[in-house]
């Protein structure tokens, strides 16, 4: 009898969860809509060697031919397909929107709860030192990464970006993460807890951090943005991923001259519209989820 009062319970959770989420999908269009746009470059990504017509780096055809059959989005100076560029370079372009935010995760978190917790003299410290690089800008960082890492061949963009962005955004999840510590820790299972003689780590791991996770959600999508868009002004810079590897912010860069945008057009707007739409994609998401997850907003809403 208890097991199948379990197994019922279960199996209401479960169907309690997937309505949850439906009706979060239905609500929010514009979430829907980013995470559609997400998901095609997404497999782009994956399936690249099976999606592109040529190589990225494949001399198919004659230097700036204009779209045709045989190549959709026109060619290169080079004569590489402009599609085939694309549909690769969406792999740079998502290794470092990813690696960029699980650095920022990774660290910001951690310290946030610490930070929160704790309190005193740690958090004073923790404090003063995201302040400082709050204020510092995220793109001149990256080309100062850039330059000293440049010995690393393409790994310095990827490397620059991602320690720029995740650097840059550890001060947005340490303050989201503190606060919402700060909050928690006076909450009623947490001073339980404590009082049976719970350990601290055992009090930070189990009460605490499964409570602050869902408020850093909505800070994600951001932080793939902003690395998106700081790689792309990196190559635009003339600091970005060398050629022959497929990267739309070095394809936009090698497009730049005013002669060549106005002969040849696709050499800019394919790649530009790539980042245009994994930018967008992701600020819908990252809107629908601060929507979400955000309290102010969910009170405001509420009344």
């Amino acid at each position: 009898m208890d097991l199948s009062i379990r197994e019922t319970r279960t199996t209401n959770g479960q169907k309690n969860i997937i309505l949850s989420i439906f009706s979060f999908l239905r609500q929010n269009k514009s979430f829907t809509v980013g995470m559609f746009i997400l998901s095609i470059i997404v497999i782009m990504a994956l399936f690249a060697d099976f999606l592109a017509p040529y190589g990225y780096a494949e001399r198919s055809g004659d230097r700036y031919e204009a779209p045709s059959q045989d190549h959709p989005f026109g060619t290169t100076l080079l004569g590489f397909d402009v599609l085939s560029r694309v549909i690769y370079g969406s792999q740079v372009a998502l290794i470092i929107a990813f690696s960029g935010t699980i650095l920022s995760l990774s660290l910001g978190v951690p310290l946030g709860i610490i930070s929160g917790y704790f309190g005193g003299k740690i958090d004073r410290l923790f404090t003063l030192i995201a302040d400082s690089i709050y204020s510092f800008p995220s793109l001149l960082l990256a080309i100062t990464l850039a330059i000293y890492l440049s010995v690393f061949g393409v790994l310095k963009v990827v490397s620059a970006v991602a320690v720029a962005t995740s650097v840059v955004y550890i001060p947005t999840y340490f303050r989201v993460v503190r606060s919402q510590v700060l909050q928690i820790k006076e909450e009623g299972y947490v001073k339980a807890a404590r009082s049976m003689g719970a350990k601290r780590i055992t009090i930070l791991i189990r009460y605490i951090a499964p409570n602050v996770l869902a408020s850093t959600i909505a800070i994600i999508p951001f932080n793939m943005t902003d690395a998106i868009l700081t790689n792309a002004g990196l190559a635009f810079l003339g600091l970005g991923i060398s050629p022959p590897t497929a990267d739309w912010g070095y394809d936009v860069y090698d497009s730049r001259a005013l002669v060549k945008v106005r002969a040849y057009p696709w050499l800019i707007l394919f790649p530009g519209l790539m980042i245009f739409l994994l930018s967008f994609s992701l600020s819908l998401i990252g809107d629908a989820l601060n929507d979400k997850f955000n309290p102010l907003i969910s009170q405001k809403n509420a009344k």
